[in-house]
């Protein structure tokens, strides 16, 4: 389990969606972690309007994806929201953990299932019962098949 997380790779209900992970490419969880990130960047925004960190590092990873910035300009800005997430608490710490997850699957496809870890983390700690947290395991399993 990651630090912080309440969901890791021994979650029975998540064997599914590891495998699923693993037996994918990184292309793929570049692509689902990416259009995953958008979840918890809008929850955070709309807790905390002018944080613009977790955007900015979606923004800046697309960017790298077209070849316009070099993955250490990504990296700079997924430490500094690393950093900014031990300032928050609970759910939103969970949520920003998230983003730097999903975005750092640029580097490495494990990353995608830190992110899975931390958002239903997240989830979790917002007061979703364990039923809604499956569900969303599930749909996120089924979402990334699609990749």
């Amino acid at each position: 389990m990651l630090r912080n997380a309440l969901y890791g790779y021994e979650t029975p209900f998540l064997k599914p969606m590891i495998e699923t992970v693993r037996n994918g490419n990184k292309e793929e969880a570049i692509s689902w972690a990416f259009r995953e990130v958008e979840k918890p960047i809008r929850r955070l925004k709309r807790k905390f309007p002018e944080y613009t960190t977790p955007r900015d590092c979606k923004r800046l990873g697309e960017l790298y994806l077209e070849g316009r910035v070099p993955l250490g300009q990504v990296k700079a800005v997924v430490t500094e929201l690393h950093g900014e997430a031990s300032l928050l608490e609970g759910s939103d710490k969970a949520l920003a953990l998230s983003v730097c997850e999903g975005i750092s699957s640029l580097a490495t496809k494990r990353h995608a299932l830190g992110y899975v870890f931390f958002y239903l983390t997240a989830l979790k700690m917002n007061g979703a019962s364990d039923s809604a947290v499956r569900k969303e395991a599930e749909r996120m399993r089924l979402s990334y098949a699609l990749s």
